[in-house]
């Protein structure tokens, strides 16, 4: 009896090796002499005890620890410049991690081992509860169409099954059937939405195609045009002139009917991931990543750097990312490849925000914003010299442009190191809303900045957190101390003028004659 108690126990430890391996193996975390899981197939789970692989290195706490982690870093390898970490496969700085099954185990109960350990891997991959807002309901089944000879190949094109995002949430568009004249048959789906308090949906509607755009109307007005071969970028207007946007991809309309959906759900732009300059994940092995999306030039030659940043958010709307899709859109048609990041602790940026960490006085009243303002600070930095070494970005000043606490940043960090900035376009922007604490910086940004850096300031005399008499106390602080701006305070924007960067309409020609102003030749 007891022979066979460490026999089983010993069986059990091997089930719990063999689930480890599978478990890395299949999410890509381990390779077989450098190949996937899927093209090592059976030989590899099935070797004999006289192989050549080494046995129990994968399972020392260090090095599966740096294995368990391989994911995660190789995001940074991907991210392009500036770290150097281990891609699976190439772990301990070997060619190939090399892996020993057998450990004298018994065939037979090797395989039963391994089975075992495959089913449970299954039974652990089943989620027990989903994030809601990464639902996106689609009917039973699709009513396709394919289009007849004589639909024109522009429209033809638009039929079939489109996935992506509109305003950064979850979004689906199934284009069912096209016609001559341009009508077309189409689902139209989305998911959960906290912030734009919006439920997941899908309905049936018709749309028209016309100049090479499908467009929808209803509760707001859905434009569709080619943004390349199989990619769409969508606007969406409400009828009070507020614009979002967003991108779509072809996909397959039999997988998105059987209910699969892509791990990786596809992004305005190229998601990449900056590392930090100065900041270092605790246990310091790597710096911290700041994620970003990055579009790149769309004409012929490398062209000037814009970097687009965000305002603050509360609680969970924290971990929501941005990609400013109708923004960099507007940059790229003025010429510019954009960065649009997210500071630390935002999105999926690493570490922790400190932006709120405020000082106050015994009484809790606030007497200092500057530890949340050196924090931003560093970050951009860390944005400026990633977007630098990108393909496509010429060397040489950068524009920098944000909303709300994003504007004062730019605004402030032109203010600091005036000979690498081209220009700041600011939307709205403001660290806190209280002057005796914050116009100071708007002085000091002023006389850094004086007058070799140009700006556009973008407000709304309907902005809910920043009044206008606290806008003009800002703008005569820095246009005081030396700054030069363009200050433009808006009238009549819908609904919350905070958020006028969602009327396009309203400050377009503005923006547009201040970008064809700058010097985008200064070295």
């Amino acid at each position: 009896m007891l022979i066979l108690a460490l026999r089983s126990q010993w069986m059990w430890r091997q089930i719990d090796r063999m689930h480890a391996v599978v478990h890395q193996l299949a999410h890509g975390q381990l390779r077989i002499r450098g190949r996937s899981a899927a093209s090592a197939e059976m030989d590899g789970l099935f070797l004999d005890q006289g192989s050549d692989l080494t046995p129990d290195p994968i399972f020392d706490d260090e090095l599966n620890a740096r294995v368990l982690g391989a994911e995660g870093d190789d995001r940074a390898g991907r991210c392009g410049q500036g770290v150097a970490i281990p891609a699976p496969g190439q772990i301990g700085g070997r060619s190939g991690m090399q892996l020993r099954f057998g450990w004298n185990m018994p065939r037979p109960l090797l395989l039963v081992a391994t089975l075992l350990s495959i089913w449970m891997h299954n039974a652990l991959a089943q989620p027990i509860s989903v994030d809601p807002e990464t639902i996106v309901p689609l009917p039973d089944t699709f009513d396709m169409e394919m289009p007849g000879p004589d639909v024109p190949l522009q429209i033809a094109r638009f039929h079939g099954a489109w996935i992506g995002t509109w305003q950064d949430d979850r979004h689906i568009l199934v284009v069912e059937r096209v016609k001559p004249d341009g009508r077309a048959n189409v689902v139209f789906a989305q998911a959960d939405s906290a912030f734009y308090n919006m439920n997941r949906e899908w309905w049936r509607d018709e749309a028209t195609i016309v100049g090479g755009v499908l467009t929808m109307t209803g509760f707001r007005t859905f434009r569709y045009a080619f943004d390349g071969p199989d990619r769409l970028y969508l606007t969406a207007t409400l009828k009070s002139g507020g614009v979002t946007s967003g991108t779509l991809v072809r996909t397959d309309p039999a997988r998105l009917a059987a209910g699969d959906r892509p791990m990786d759900w596809p992004w305005p732009g190229e998601r990449v991931f900056i590392p930090h300059l100065t900041v270092r994940t605790p246990d310091g092995t790597r710096p911290i990543l700041l994620e970003a999306t990055y579009y790149p030039p769309t004409g012929p030659g490398p062209a000037p750097l814009a970097i687009f940043t965000h305002g603050s958010d509360v609680g969970r709307n924290q971990l929501r990312t941005w990609s400013f899709s109708t923004e960099a859109h507007w940059l790229r048609d003025n010429g510019f490849a954009v960065l649009a990041f997210m500071r630390r602790g935002r999105g999926r940026s690493e570490g922790i925000n400190g932006e709120e960490d405020f000082g106050r006085d015994h009484e809790g009243r606030l007497i200092d914003v500057s530890a949340g303002i050196a924090q931003a600070v560093a970050d951009l930095q860390s944005a400026i010299a990633y977007g630098r070494k990108l393909p496509g970005v010429r060397p040489g000043p950068v524009l920098l442009a944000g909303q709300s606490r994003g504007a004062f940043l730019a605004m402030h960090y032109a203010g600091l190191k005036p000979g690498e900035v081209m220009g700041v376009v600011n939307f709205s922007g403001g660290w806190y809303p209280y002057g005796p604490v914050t116009t100071l910086y708007y002085a000091n940004a002023g006389r850094g900045a004086a007058d070799q850096v140009p700006q556009l300031w973008l407000y709304a005399d309907n902005d809910r957190l920043y009044k206008e008499a606290l806008i003009r106390e800002y703008y005569r602080a820095f246009v005081t101390a030396g700054g030069r701006a363009r200050f433009e305070l808006l009238h009549g924007v819908p609904g919350d003028g905070h958020l006028l960067r969602l009327y396009p309409d309203r400050w377009r020609p503005i923006a547009d004659e201040f970008l064809a102003s700058l010097n985008r030749q200064r070295p």
